[in-house]
């Protein structure tokens, strides 16, 4: 009797990796379809169905286009607009509804789909942020810009003809993998977290929100490319 028998089956030597975005960093993604959500409170963000890796999943409730009271909000709507920049697009229509797998367990779900905005390959750079509330560790994923697909330029670097992909090279090598700590966290702690399997009465972020009624316009996407 043995303890164990090797196996040379496929499926048993695969190396196992994660397609999921997890950390900080610059990723490679297609953007199956933006979904625009509206919070209980009025604010509206839009959130990125992608597919990294063959691994379709949901970046969701961090890219805040408008505040609370309606107004825009500066740091989320210069990065959307980063968005349209890299891809030449000058306006986007107003969302319309569609079903995506993005409910619980991957349940079908009715979207607001920004659909001049489907389809399409970037590099999206996404940071890991931890806070606490009420004795809960919260996690996000904060998308901090874009970069166009084909050599890595910044909008800046499109509008401006001007050394395209620098700025991707830089925060690539300084900033791209730093994460966030808050509320007196810190990596151990985070590290300690993940291990237990984020213990019971932790909870990672989860927006609050609902879609936005259709055939209004909010002016999505209104700022023209130059």
């Amino acid at each position: 009797m043995s303890f164990a028998t090797a196996s040379k089956k496929a499926e048993d030597v695969k190396q196992s990796s994660s397609n999921y975005i997890n950390k900080s960093g610059i990723y490679p993604v297609r953007i199956i379809a933006p979904i625009v959500n509206v919070s209980n409170e009025g604010s509206t963000t839009v959130e990125m169905y992608v597919d990294y890796n063959g691994q379709k999943q949901d970046i969701y409730g961090n890219l805040r286009v408008t505040n609370k009271n309606g107004e825009r909000n500066e740091i989320g709507s210069k990065i959307f607009n980063q968005l349209l920049i890299i891809n030449g697009i000058d306006e986007v229509a107003d969302p319309v509804e569609e079903e995506l797998p993005v409910g619980k367990k991957g349940a079908m779900k009715t979207c607001a789909v920004l659909q001049d905005l489907v389809d399409i390959d970037v590099y999206m750079q996404v940071q890991m942020e931890y806070s606490a509330w009420n004795n809960n560790i919260q996690e996000k994923k904060i998308i901090r810009g874009f970069y166009r697909d084909t050599d890595k330029a910044t909008a800046e670097e499109i509008v401006n003809d001007a050394d395209k992909g620098k700025t991707y090279e830089k925060n690539l090598e300084e900033y791209a993998t730093k994460v966030v700590y808050k509320d007196g966290l810190d990596e151990d702690a985070i590290k300690n977290w993940i291990k237990s399997n984020r213990p019971k009465g932790t909870a990672t972020y989860a927006g609050s929100s609902e879609a936005p009624s259709f055939g209004e316009r909010k002016g999505f996407g209104s700022k023209k490319a130059s």
